[in-house]
């Protein structure tokens, strides 16, 4: 049986997290993991210059977090917002304002922030995007749970190779807050986006990433060289893109083809 496969060129990378602010940040961490406490302490939060003070002041960190990292692979890749489509995936959402709605549900009052409410939802980091960025493409918003970074990546590569043109795909899950933690056991924010294009469209891609359909692959995990970083993975739903990050970190030279196992993709497990 023949097996179905899409292709499409990876053309720039954002990434923040607990011991990096930007791609590069994250491809010395993978190569150094020795640097990683010194590197922990200077992480920023996101400030993305994109959207307009008075918005980013009321923004909250997932969406700020968003927008940082796809604002990042956005300008590595020279394309105008506007030519873009999306898919936003998170996991967890915004768990601080909704541990905030549960407990102003408790009261007499019951009276809700509606800045808070409209930022409680999932596609909440999209809107802001697309309204900052005068994105006129599609923009999709994915939300499963550990399974969130492989149906967003394969949500974004279908959309891509079907409708021939770029896709953003940005992942992003922020600390479980307070009593969340006892379900979510996500101690780290992370969030990374990846611009692809279609195959062959591209000067210079990062590398070329393969989706095919082989149900016989075994799920592995990935091992990685910091200890921080399989925290993340293990209890980040966005962080599940850390075992793809980590083949592209560590690419030889003229290496630019990346073939993702289809059987693995919600696990965005990686071989080449």
């Amino acid at each position: 049986m023949s097996q179905a496969k899409m292709t499409v060129d990876l053309v720039s990378i954002g990434a923040w997290g607990p011991a990096f602010n930007n791609w590069p940040e994250l491809q010395a961490l993978f190569a150094n993991p020795a640097i990683g406490d010194d590197l922990q302490w200077a992480t920023q939060v996101p400030k993305p210059e994109i959207i307009p003070a008075n918005e980013r002041r009321r923004a909250p960190l997932p969406v700020r977090a968003a927008v940082e990292v796809s604002w990042q692979a956005l300008q590595q890749s020279g394309l105008a917002s506007s030519d873009v489509a999306c898919v936003f995936g998170s996991g967890l959402g915004d768990t601080e304002i909704t541990d905030y709605m549960c407990r102003v549900l408790t009261t007499a009052e019951k009276q809700l922030s509606p800045t808070k409410f409209h930022n409680s939802v999932h596609n909440a980091a999209a809107g802001y995007w697309t309204i900052s960025t005068g994105c006129m493409k599609s923009a999709n918003s994915i939300a499963a749970y550990q399974n969130t970074a492989g149906l967003s990546l394969l949500e974004a590569i279908i959309q891509c190779q079907q409708h021939q043109e770029p896709v953003l795909i940005t992942l992003f899950d922020t600390a479980a807050h307070d009593a969340y933690r006892q379900i979510f056991a996500c101690e780290h924010s992370f969030a990374a986006a990846l611009l692809v294009v279609p195959a062959g469209s591209a000067a210079s891609p990062v590398a070329r990433l393969t989706m095919g359909d082989d149900s016989a692959a075994t799920p592995t995990a990935p091992v990685f060289p910091h200890e921080l970083l399989g925290n993340l993975y293990r209890d980040n739903p966005a962080a599940k893109v850390l075992g793809l990050l980590q083949q592209l970190a560590a690419k030889k030279t003229g290496q630019s083809s990346f073939t993702i196992s289809p059987a693995r993709v919600l696990n965005i497990d990686v071989s080449f």
